[in-house]
């Protein structure tokens, strides 16, 4: 039986909208950068959810510094949620991600949404991001005949 190669032909272009090549993720320099950072997720008013930088801690607070702005504010620890390694940004399979919070399925499909990759799973279920009427529709893997 000859040995099948299971890895993606990336110049495949039937590939584009599906997956991206994840060795251009797993940079140790990047993850080594990341994880001295401390990166969180913060609720912000008007983006859902931003990325945050822990900068310390008191009592039921944390005081954070959002990355974008640099401004510091006072957050409850019960609002912050985990951030992923930068080796999970754009991955296909959501859940793979070691961090399955709100902010961080929205910031996954938000980011391969802007690079083009309009396709994403969650384990039996596949999505698609349909750019041209700016929905989430959703298709499951599971349904024999999906009626719609």
């Amino acid at each position: 039986m000859a040995d099948v190669d299971l890895k993606p032909d990336f110049t495949d272009p039937d590939l584009k909208y599906l997956s991206v090549d994840r060795n251009t993720f797993n940079d140790p320099a990047t993850q080594a950068e990341w994880t001295q950072k401390r990166l969180v997720w913060v609720p912000h008013d008007t983006q859902g959810f931003v990325s945050a930088s822990i900068k310390g801690e008191k009592g039921d607070e944390v005081e954070v510094q959002i990355v974008e702005t640099g401004k510091r504010m006072m957050v409850a620890k019960d609002d912050i949620q985990k951030m992923n390694p930068p080796k999970f940004d754009k991955v296909e399979d959501m859940a793979e991600l070691t961090c399955l919070n709100e902010a961080s399925v929205l910031h996954n499909i938000k980011d391969r949404y802007y690079s083009g990759l309009i396709y994403v799973s969650t384990a039996p279920s596949l999505t698609s991001l349909d750019a041209s009427e700016y929905l989430f529709t959703w298709y499951f893997s599971y349904h024999p005949s999906p009626s719609f």
